[in-house]
């Protein structure tokens, strides 16, 4: 958000095109940024609802707006001013192609397209086969296969999201984008890709960073994604590569209770009981 705010301040031409939700989930209200060019609403929720509340929140704004879609942003990605200005005129390319729901740019790490990606159940078909699991730089266009990706510079048609209820609660942090992706694409939605690439530092990069609760947030919500969105097979394949990946944690982590977990649910493939339970 500390690098979309100096370009939209600095660009009019830029700024118009937007209004912006902030949406703080820390304990205390910070500082709501001010601008001249454009809305800013500052939206403080100490109840920590995760992604999923915030998300809701900004599509119902965006409806009463009667914006036609809704751009999400986290902190780990950086935009650019070609970035936005390829948006916008991908957005005006589309507006008469309903059936496209979604616009992604490609999220790269050393490299490394991480977004838009192969769909992960079809990573899990794919996992002791030699097949490329990444995009190509190269890529861009509307898509007709089903991809994953993430939530961050990526723009949803408002009408798209709310024709699939929104962004689900049981997903309130973790898989919340893979889920989203899913359920368009098997609405019938597409996905444009966009010629654009931004650098994006994700927070699961050094796995030893990571708190042992968002390890295990994570490890469930996949869990029901792949009972969800895949078969009997699927879940068969996801024991396999929770095996593996086990494996690979227990070399590079040093909370041997995150592999041991990991290990653990290829057994038992708990899933995260509703909201406002304990665990």
């Amino acid at each position: 958000m500390s690098s979309l705010l100096p370009i939209l301040q600095e660009s009019a031409e830029l700024a118009r095109h937007f209004s912006l939700v902030i949406y703080d989930n820390s304990e205390q209200p910070q500082s709501a940024p001010t601008s001249t060019g454009f809305e800013i609403c500052y939206v403080h929720d100490p109840s920590n609802g995760g992604l999923a509340a915030a998300y809701n929140f900004a599509l119902a704004r965006a409806e009463s707006e009667a914006r036609e879609w809704l751009l999400l942003f986290d902190q780990d990605t950086s935009p650019t001013r070609e970035y936005l200005r390829e948006l916008i005129e991908s957005t005006a390319f589309l507006h008469d192609q309903a059936r496209v729901a979604a616009i992604l740019p490609k999220l790269v790490v050393r490299g490394t397209v991480l977004s838009p990606t192969v769909h992960f159940i079809d990573q899990l078909r794919l996992q002791y086969l030699r097949s490329e699991q990444t995009l190509s730089l190269d890529v861009a266009g509307i898509q007709q296969q089903r991809l994953g990706g993430y939530n961050s510079a990526a723009a949803l048609r408002v009408s798209a999201l709310r024709s699939i209820g929104g962004f689900p609660q049981e997903f309130w942090l973790d898989y919340l984008d893979h889920t989203v992706f899913h359920t368009l694409f098997v609405n019938g939605y597409r996905t444009y890709v966009m010629q654009a690439t931004l650098s994006h530092n994700p927070s699961h990069a050094d796995l030893d960073s990571v708190p042992t609760w968002r390890h295990h947030n994570v490890l469930l919500a996949q869990t029901l994604f792949v009972k969800r969105s895949g078969k009997f097979f699927d879940r068969l394949l996801y024991r396999i590569w929770l095996l593996r990946y086990s494996r690979t944690l227990r070399r590079v982590c040093k909370d041997p209770q995150v592999w041991k977990e990991t290990a653990l649910q290829a057994l038992l493939l708990r899933i995260p009981p509703p909201r406002g339970r304990e665990t």
